[in-house]
Parts: C-alpha cells; sequence; structure tokens
C-alpha cells in the first residue's frame, strides 16, 4: 500500500511523463518540424527580398531564395503532394485505443468567404485537386470532437499578394501552424499558433500564438494568462491630444494604428503607480506582473480567430487590448486613491 502512495505521488509530480502519449505518425502526413519554433523578426529579414531582385537573373534570384527557410524549395515537407492523399476521403493518421486523428480536405474554412482558392492541377494522378483547406480532427466512436484548421495552398489576395498556411504535428501531440503572406517584396509570417492534444477531452487545446501586424510590433499570447507587446523600436511617448483623439475613435470592433501606443501608454503609467505605491507601503508590494495576468486570463476568454487572416486578427486583438486598458485604468485609479491617503 505504501508502494502505491509513492506512485501517485511521482505521477502527480511528473505528470507529463504519466499521461504523455506518442502519436507514430508517418512523414508524409507529419509535416515541416521548421515551424515547431518560429522567429519572427528572423524570418522575416531572412525572406525579404532585396530591392533589385526582381532585376536579377533565374540563378541570382534562386541564391536570394535558399536564404528563406520557408520558401517552397527549402522545406523538407512536401505540402503540395499531401493533397493527392485525401482529396477523396479523410485519412486516418493516428488509430489509437481510444480515439483517431484523420486529415481532411476542409470545404467550411473561414476565409472562403473572403478569399478565394486557387486550383492546382495533378497531372500524375491524372484528376484535378482544388488547393483548399486541410484539417486536423479528433474522432472517436465516427464522430468528430474537435477540429483544427491546418494547411492550405495558395490563396489569391491580390494581384501582387497571396496567402497560405503550413503545420507540423510532434511526436509529443503538439500541434504548430504559421500562416504567411507572400507579395513582391518577399515572404512574411503573420501568425503562428501552437496547440496541444488533450486526449482526456478530446480537444485541441490553444497553448499560445505570435500574430506579426505592424512594423517592427509582434504580439505573444500564452493561454491563459500572458499577453505581451514585443517591439524592436523604443515606445514612444504619445502626445495627450492624440491619445484623447485615439481614444475618442477607439472602436472595439476595429483596429486602429495607434492602438498600439494608448495600450502601451496605460500599461507604463500602471507600472509607475504600483512602484510609486510598493515605495509608500513597506509592508505589502504590489506585483505588476500578477496584476497583469490576472486581467489577462480574463479578457483572453475571448474566442482567438480561426485563421490569420487580417479581418479576422485585428478585431481580436483590439477587443483584447480593450479590454486590458479599461481594466488598467481602473486600476490606476483605484492606486491613485490609496496614494492620496
Amino acid at each position: 500500500m505504501k508502494y502505491s502512495h509513492y506512485l501517485v505521488a511521482l505521477c502527480l509530480l511528473f505528470s507529463t511523463y504519466c499521461y504523455s502519449q506518442h502519436y507514430q505518425i508517418e512523414d508524409k502526413y507529419r509535416g515541416d518540424p521548421l515551424f515547431r519554433k518560429i522567429d519572427m523578426n528572423k524570418l522575416e529579414k531572412d525572406c525579404t527580398y532585396p530591392p533589385n531582385y526582381w532585376q536579377l537573373d533565374n540563378s541570382k534570384q534562386q541564391e536570394v531564395d535558399k536564404l528563406c527557410p520557408v520558401e517552397k524549395n527549402n522545406l523538407k515537407f512536401d505540402f503540395r503532394g499531401l493533397y493527392k492523399f485525401i482529396y477523396k476521403e479523410p485519412v486516418i493518421i493516428y488509430n489509437g485505443k481510444d480515439f483517431q486523428l484523420t486529415l481532411s480536405m476542409s470545404e467550411d474554412y473561414e476565409n472562403n468567404e473572403d478569399y478565394e482558392d486557387n486550383e492546382d492541377n495533378d497531372i500524375e494522378s491524372g484528376v484535378t485537386i482544388f488547393g483548399g483547406g486541410i484539417s486536423l480532427s479528433i474522432v472517436k466512436d465516427n464522430i468528430v470532437k474537435d477540429k483544427v484548421y491546418l494547411a492550405n495552398n495558395y490563396i489569391y489576395l491580390s494581384d501582387f499578394a497571396v496567402a497560405y498556411q503550413r503545420y507540423f504535428i510532434s511526436q509529443e501531440g503538439e500541434v504548430y501552424t504559421l500562416y504567411l503572406i507572400e507579395t513582391e517584396e518577399g515572404i512574411f509570417p503573420m501568425f503562428w499558433k501552437h496547440y496541444r492534444i488533450d486526449n482526456q477531452k478530446m480537444k485541441f487545446v490553444l497553448q499560445d500564438m505570435l500574430v506579426n501586424v505592424t512594423d517592427g510590433v509582434q504580439y505573444q499570447i500564452i493561454y491563459p494568462n500572458q499577453f505581451n507587446v514585443i517591439s524592436n523600436k523604443p515606445v514612444p511617448k504619445i502626445d495627450p491630444k492624440e491619445l484623447k483623439s485615439c481614444e475618442d475613435k477607439y472602436d472595439k470592433e476595429e483596429y486602429y494604428s495607434c492602438n498600439i501606443d494608448v495600450y502601451n501608454h496605460y500599461n507604463n503609467r500602471l507600472k509607475q503607480k504600483i512602484s510609486l505605491l510598493n515605495k509608500k507601503n513597506n509592508t505589502i508590494k504590489k506585483s505588476y506582473l500578477k496584476l497583469q495576468q490576472n486581467m489577462a486570463s480574463v479578457c483572453l476568454k475571448l474566442p482567438p480567430p480561426i485563421s490569420g487572416n487580417r479581418r479576422k486578427t485585428d478585431p481580436y486583438l483590439s477587443k483584447i487590448m480593450f479590454c486590458l486598458i479599461q481594466n488598467y485604468k481602473q486600476e490606476i485609479t483605484n492606486i491613485e486613491k490609496q496614494l492620496a491617503h
């Protein structure tokens, strides 16, 4: 009996090992491991074409292309070839004791309402395969319990831009996706997501994501309680008139370029007020990090976007920042009252 108690304690201590599950999936379905971890800034730098790219001859262009790891000729995984395995019906890529993982063509992808998919002609198989979406599903007793959007072929955005999504599934049940936009200036990472397969709840649980929507600024979200703004530039001070102007037109349903300035302004003010309060109060110290995480845990309950489409991600980011700003303002007011006494 004593040994069983020790075993339970060890399982609680090392629960990752006790309940982990390995997913033996054939390489032809797994995707490219490049997408497991992404450095948005480096990827954007490596994949931006030089100004004279389109004046270079073919061999010189190929030299430039080799610098970009997400360029299709540099990937180890044949995303285009994946379609011929699954275009007729869903394919079981993992057959476990309690459930299966299946890959299938997705006909109801949300971007279909915004963009038109291009066709791909598979000459070798003698059929026409539409470069639509590919989904990964958790299936139990022939019922889809949950589904996550994995990839697509080129989606037409304009005469000068296309978008596409790529993925990787690890043996540990981690799923990674990256949404990219390709223009005449290069290939740009926009939206990276990381899921974990919860084999108890039969769910894909979103762990974290990176959103790259403005020049030099990224949004890092780690669920359930971290929202970070990452910038490679110094945070500018916002003019009081500009601050008021942006707040006057601030709309939860839209994304304005000045939203980030308003967010940074109140975020910095909150840090300053907490610092002043802690200097005044030597007995109980208020933690900015803990406070910010408590606020973020409330604001991050908003359902995240499925794709990297700007029409989906911008309103989501705007709503989170609006929620956080309102919380920051309230807490700043509370601290100012404490400082006045």
